[in-house]
């Protein structure tokens, strides 16, 4: 997969752009807050469906305008494609390929890309939060059910605290069987997430544990796990974890209801981390960390072509200089025959071989070759 133009209108600080994109590396190079970085983001808002920053729509939008638009050209296999998004206060317009889709999940899975950021380097040591993140978008882009399915479980958590809440409190009118319906619709929607996440870990620690291997020089070992409410019971089947997590949440209900709020679900599971046997999180060096997060990465990218037959393009948005001279080796020299799309401040981050890199030079939201 190979984005071949990104073009911008309205987009924060760029005007208008059209920006030609080539095979391998391409450097958007430039000082700080000249757009380098909201180039990224509106390349990866075709592949998560929303801004990686967080930012919502209307947030996206230049001061004092009305409108923003985004359209990616990209080859997939064998065929051009191509994605339109815009937003305005009339709503928000979505197109692949010239037609009309009505919801961000229709536009999910056709154009794959591996984000790498500073941000992803607290993967190892912050809280399981941001593990879960980079679970749910890891999966949606190779299963985009899956976004979807996590939507509608989030809208039925939302529910079933307003009900726990009001129990709390003695409201009048909540009731407690409502409680019981939630908790059962919820077991079923989470022993699908469930399912998704443990094969996905299942297929990141193949992948991962041989890239820390090879980071390493065989030093280091990687060892991943799903941890959740239910890891521990026998769910081997969507079925037997739909039965789990009744149990777990029928169980408890007296103790959340006193809690005012869901103490167990999917929203609270984590990824388990550890090298050679220790928690990284824990004991790991920040070099280890980080060697993590490299290998967690690349190992993204890997599951993405197996699952899909299409290489995911990669986004490195200013993460070349939070790494040191190894390991940025190792992570670009595991980039050959994939499509790059860099962001830094100088050119020495690349190294000293730059004849096949495509320079794009960018000031004041204006980008040039």
């Amino acid at each position: 997969m190979t984005v071949k133009e990104l073009e911008l209108t309205s987009y924060r600080n760029i005007p208008y752009a059209k920006i030609p994109l080539k095979d391998g590396i391409n450097f958007f190079l430039g000082d700080n807050a000249q757009g380098k970085t909201n180039a990224l983001e509106a390349i990866y808002l075709f592949a998560r469906g929303k801004s990686f920053r967080g930012a919502l729509d209307a947030q996206i939008v230049p001061f004092e305008g009305d409108f923003y638009s985004v359209r990616l050209s990209f080859r997939r296999a064998d065929r051009d494609e191509e994605l339109f998004y815009s937003f305005s206060k009339e709503g928000r317009v979505r197109k692949r390929n010239g037609i009309l889709l009505e919801k961000q999940s229709d536009m999910i899975g056709s154009f794959r890309a591996v984000l790498f950021s500073p941000e992803h380097l607290q993967m190892v040591k912050g809280s399981p939060h941001e593990r879960r993140q980079f679970l749910n978008v890891a999966i949606s882009q190779c299963y985009p059910v899956y976004l979807s399915l996590y939507s509608r479980y989030d809208k039925l958590l939302s529910h079933r605290n307003a009900c726990l809440k009001d129990l709390q409190r003695g409201k009048e009118g909540a009731d407690r069987s409502m409680l019981r319906v939630f908790s059962e619709q919820l077991a079923s929607l989470a022993s699908e997430i469930f399912l998704y996440r443990r094969d996905y870990v299942s297929r990141l620690y193949e992948s991962a544990s041989r890239f820390l291997t090879d980071i390493s020089d065989g030093k280091e070992r990687l060892t991943l796990a799903y941890e959740s409410d239910i890891d521990s019971l026998p769910s081997q089947t969507q079925g037997e974890a739909e039965e789990s997590y009744k149990m777990v949440f029928l169980s408890s209900l007296e103790r959340e209801i006193a809690f005012g709020s869901s103490l167990f679900g999917v929203q609270r599971d984590d990824l388990s981390i550890r090298i050679n046997g220790k928690s990284a999180r824990e004991y790991g060096s920040q070099g280890q960390q980080r060697s993590v997060v490299l290998a967690l990465k690349m190992a993204e990218g890997e599951i993405s072509r197996i699952l899909s037959g299409d290489e995911p393009v990669y986004l490195f948005d200013d993460v070349l200089s939070e790494l040191d001279e190894d390991r940025r080796a190792y992570l670009l020299s595991g980039m050959r025959h994939k499509q790059l799309i860099v962001t830094g401040c100088e050119k020495g981050i690349l190294g000293e071989s730059t004849e096949d890199v495509h320079f794009i030079h960018v000031k004041d939201g204006a980008f040039s070759e």
